[in-house]
């Protein structure tokens, strides 16, 4: 781009791409660190919010403790989020789950919350912080500033750029960042259930006959949000039945048949009509997720398999691993690009998020693998740990 196509030049010491909840909190915390004035921090973030959006997310406990300190959990009302007491993983066979309960541990495991809401609180907090609405379509590096060229002809100059635009992140793409893909030939599909009884706080997650499904307790009553994953062809198939969420249904009251457990569509959730929606499960891990004054965090860094729940809560760590880069540098007087900082986030965050990645990659390969003898094999396994305290690994992976 030619400068005088640009009509106006901003600067930042610090910048974050992204208004997900990952890029919401990241600003959140920048600001509230007082290491940086309001001028300082700039935020883009396009606006395509879509109307009655409903998901939830689960925040596993260290997750919540962060939403408490950035005083977001007191303004959430009582139908805003649902605790989860217990958690209970089916193998395929329709074997024993593997169960933690509140009466064991003595404590909830984490909270599910609706996705719009928590993004509503951070966003009536980050008011005054300058704000862009705009995509990011080019970015040049030089010693001092990287800058970045928005769609809406603005450019802005920052010491550092913290890239939070997800698992297709094109800033990650203009950085030249090399991405580990991995297609797993599955879709995501998310919607609302009705149970035929209260769901008692229960989070669940099973390994169905047409892949895995993630069932998350909503508004404590008996209605459940659930994400499932399944093969792009099966998937297909599906979507074209008049119906899609009686098949749905009909699999899972099949897999629960033993278990008491009976789900039925739901037409509207809040008086709004209930409509599932899908995306493609095209997974990436990168390796060195960090760029001459940039840094990536969220999915930008690393999109796992929905499965484990896991997704934001390792978000959140990156976000508070970058705070701590940039004040551990800051102390000593580098500059926000220093490469430092960009050394600290990567020696931080790397090991913890390949052992995330490689953990629910054992899992979804283990438990979709079409071999009898792998399924088997896991089905054991499941059985046998679940008779021990060494089932907790997963509890505990789950609460890092």
């Amino acid at each position: 781009m030619n400068n005088k196509d640009l009509s106006y030049q901003n600067f930042h010491k610090i910048c974050v791409v992204g208004g997900g909840i990952t890029g919401a909190i990241m600003v959140l915390l920048l600001k509230n660190s007082n290491m940086f004035k309001l001028s300082d921090i700039g935020w883009i973030k396009p606006n395509f919010k879509s109307k009655n959006d409903f998901r939830t997310t689960f925040y596993n406990e260290t997750s919540l403790k962060l939403l408490n300190n950035l005083n977001i959990l007191k303004k959430l009302k009582r139908n805003d989020y649902t605790s989860v007491k217990s958690i209970k993983v089916f193998g395929p066979n329709h074997s024993s789950p593997l169960e933690w309960d509140y009466f064991d541990t003595k404590k909830n495991f984490g909270a599910v919350i609706k996705n719009d809401v928590v993004l509503n609180i951070i966003e009536e907090q980050l008011k005054d912080i300058k704000q862009y609405n705009s995509f990011v379509n080019n970015t040049k590096c030089n010693k001092f500033e990287r800058t970045l060229y928005l769609e809406n002809k603005i450019f802005i100059n920052s010491h550092l750029v913290l890239s939070a635009d997800g698992k297709n992140s094109y800033l990650r793409k203009l950085l030249s960042v090399k991405t580990i893909n991995k297609n797993i030939n599955h879709i995501a599909i998310s919607g609302f259930l009705e149970l035929s009884k209260n769901h008692n706080s229960t989070a669940i997650q099973a390994f169905t006959n047409i892949g895995p499904i993630g069932i998350l307790p909503y508004e404590n009553k008996n209605i459940v949000n659930f994400v499932q994953s399944i093969e792009k062809v099966e998937c297909k198939k599906l979507l074209s039945k008049e119906n899609p969420e009686y098949f749905i249904c009909n699999e899972l009251n099949k897999f629960f048949s033993n278990n008491d457990l009976n789900f039925s569509p739901l037409k509207k959730i809040n008086k709004i009509e209930n409509k599932l929606s899908y995306w493609d499960l095209d997974l990436n891990l990168v390796l060195n997720p960090t760029s001459s004054r940039a840094i990536l965090i969220g999915d930008a860094a690393h999109s796992i398999h929905p499965l484990a729940g896991q997704g934001l809560n390792l978000s959140l760590r990156d976000c508070v691993a970058a705070l701590k880069a940039i004040e551990n540098s800051l102390k000593f007087g580098n500059d926000l690009g220093d490469k430092s900082i960009l050394k600290l986030y990567k020696s931080d965050r790397l090991a913890k998020t390949i052992s995330m990645t490689a953990f629910t990659d054992f899992m979804f390969f283990g438990f979709t693998s079409t071999s009898k003898k792998t399924q088997s094999l896991f089905t054991k396994v499941m059985e046998n740990l679940n008779k021990t305290n060494l089932k907790n690994i997963f509890r505990d992976l789950a609460s890092i």
